[in-house]
C-alpha cells in the first residue's frame, strides 16, 4: 500500500486559499450572464413585436430548435420570459459563490444591482409592453405615452412606474447594505426577482390559455406591475426564501408541502409557478398584518401593585 505524503504544516490551507482566489472572477461572470439573459429577453420581446408587425404568426416558426423547449416556451414572448427566470437563477447563485470563494466586493454588489435593473426591471416591462401590443392591436390600441386611448397610456405608465421603482429599490438596497446594522435575514420591501418573476410567469401562462384567458392576463398585468412596484419600495419585511424554507431544521409538514409543490410544478409548470410566486408576493403583507393583529389582541400583563404603592394609597 503506497504511503501518503505528508504535507508541511500550513501548506494545504495555503493551497486552498490560492484556489479560492483563482475563482474570484466566477461571480462576476455569473452576474454578467444574468445581465445578458435580461438583454436577450428584450431582444425576444422586440422580435415578437417585429413578427407581429410583419404579419407573421407568432407560433409558426421554431424558436429554440428543440421540440421539448418549443412546447414549453411556444412563443418569442415565452422564450424571453424563460430567459428572465434563468437570469434570476444566476443572480441567486452569484452571491452564494462569492461568499463561498470569499470574493465579495463592493464592485460585485454594484454590478449585481445594475444587472438586476435590466433583468428584473427593464426586461419584464418590455415583455409586458410587447404582449399588450399584440393583444390590443385588435382594438387599434397601442401601449404608448402618446397613445390616443387611455388604456394604452395606462399600460405604458404602469411599465414605466415598474422600471423606475425597480431602480429605486435597488439603489436603496445598496445604501442600506453598507450600513452596519443591516439585517441579512430579511428584505425590506419585495425583492426585485420576486416582482419580475410574477410578471414573466403571467406571460408564460398566457401562452397556455385561450383567448379569454389571455384577455384576463392582459388586464391584470398593468395592475400587477403597479402593485409589485409599490411593494418593492415599501418597508414590508420579506423573508429570504432559502433561509426560511431550505436552511436549518424545518417542520416535517413543511417538507411534505415543498415536495407537493415540486410535484405540481413538474406537472403544471406555468400555473404552479404563478401560484408559488404569487404566494411569496402576498406573504410579506400577510405575515405583517397577522403579526400586528396578534400584538393588538394579545392579553396585556396584569400589573400587580407593589408594597410602596399600597403605602402611598394609605397615606393619601
Amino acid at each position: 500500500m503506497p504511503s501518503l505524503a505528508k504535507f508541511p504544516q500550513g501548506e494545504r490551507p495555503r493551497r486552498r486559499r490560492r484556489r479560492l482566489k483563482s475563482l474570484a472572477f466566477l461571480p462576476t461572470l455569473i452576474t454578467l450572464g444574468s445581465l445578458l439573459c435580461g438583454f436577450s429577453a428584450v431582444h425576444f420581446a422586440l422580435r415578437a413585436m417585429h413578427d407581429f408587425g410583419a404579419g407573421m404568426p407568432l407560433h409558426a416558426t421554431p424558436r429554440l430548435q428543440a421540440s421539448l423547449l418549443d412546447r414549453m416556451l411556444p412563443s418569442f414572448l415565452s422564450v424571453g420570459a424563460g430567459l428572465v427566470i434563468l437570469g434570476m437563477i444566476l443572480d441567486g447563485f452569484d452571491g452564494l459563490i462569492a461568499r463561498a470563494t470569499r470574493s465579495t466586493t463592493n464592485f460585485g454588489g454594484q454590478l449585481d444591482s445594475l444587472a438586476d435593473v435590466v433583468t428584473c426591471g427593464v426586461a419584464p416591462a418590455t415583455l409586458m409592453i410587447a404582449f399588450m401590443t399584440t393583444e390590443l392591436a385588435q382594438e387599434s390600441i397601442m401601449p404608448s405615452p402618446i397613445s390616443e386611448h387611455f388604456f394604452g397610456r395606462l399600460c405604458w405608465v404602469a411599465a414605466a412606474v415598474y422600471v423606475s421603482f425597480t431602480a429605486i429599490r435597488l439603489a436603496r438596497y445598496n445604501v442600506e447594505h453598507a450600513e452596519a446594522d443591516f439585517d441579512y435575514r430579511m428584505f425590506r420591501g419585495l425583492p426585485t426577482p420576486g416582482a419580475g418573476c410574477i410578471m414573466v410567469a403571467l406571460i408564460i401562462l398566457q401562452d397556455q390559455l385561450g383567448d379569454a384567458g389571455r384577455r384576463m392576463v392582459m388586464y391584470a398585468l398593468p395592475a400587477v406591475a403597479v402593485l409589485t412596484a409599490f411593494l418593492m419600495v415599501s418597508r414590508i419585511p420579506y423573508r429570504r426564501f432559502y433561509r426560511a424554507y431550505l436552511l436549518g431544521r424545518q417542520p416535517f409538514g413543511q417538507f411534505v408541502l415543498l415536495m407537493l409543490i415540486l410535484a405540481l410544478f413538474f406537472s403544471f409548470k406555468a400555473p404552479a409557478l404563478v401560484v408559488i410566486v404569487s404566494w411569496y408576493v402576498v406573504s410579506g403583507p400577510f405575515f405583517l398584518l397577522s403579526r400586528r393583529m396578534r400584538e393588538r389582541f394579545a392579553p396585556r400583563p396584569v400589573e400587580v401593585p407593589s408594597e410602596n404603592d399600597s403605602n402611598d394609597r394609605k397615606l393619601a
